[in-house]
């Protein structure tokens, strides 16, 4: 019997004013986007402190005509202002005296930045395949979701 307190007091939270997403400078340039580039984009913004930010990056190509898709993911911190930011990931499979081109780069690079119309960026600069295969990338345009609804 107790199921039913529980479930009454989640419906009266659930019932409740939504908090405000803490923005911090940005202001509504930070909560989901989508868009495209060389697949389906989508990347999420969050403020954590001053001006650092959490950013997750997603991209995803579907298979057509039996050639394979790809799909992969990044996320981390950076420091953003009202321009955008480069974010910087350090990769796991870096080896320093390598000479291949997939495992010398030591950092995923890629510039995040939005345009006077309010669209997200992404420039994909170097050393992300491996966090997303060599069918896909994450440059591309994006828009937020409040936009669209």
């Amino acid at each position: 019997m107790i199921r039913l307190p529980v479930l009454a007091a989640t419906l009266a939270l659930l019932a409740g004013p939504a908090f405000a997403q803490d923005t911090g400078p940005l202001g509504d340039k930070v909560g989901q986007f989508v868009g495209s580039g060389e697949g389906e984009l989508s990347a999420e913004i969050t403020h954590l402190q001053n001006d650092v930010y959490a950013i997750s990056i997603t991209t995803t190509v579907p298979m057509e005509n039996d050639i394979p898709g790809c799909g992969g993911g990044i996320n981390g911190e950076m420091i953003m202002d009202e321009a955008g930011g480069n974010f910087f990931v350090e990769n796991e499979d870096y080896e320093a005296n390598s000479t291949s081109p997939l495992t010398n780069e030591r950092y995923c690079e890629i510039g995040v930045n939005f345009d006077e119309d309010g669209f997200l960026n992404l420039e994909e600069r170097s050393g992300c395949i491996s966090y997303h295969g060599a069918s896909c990338g994450f440059s591309g345009q994006l828009i937020s979701v409040n936009a669209i609804n």
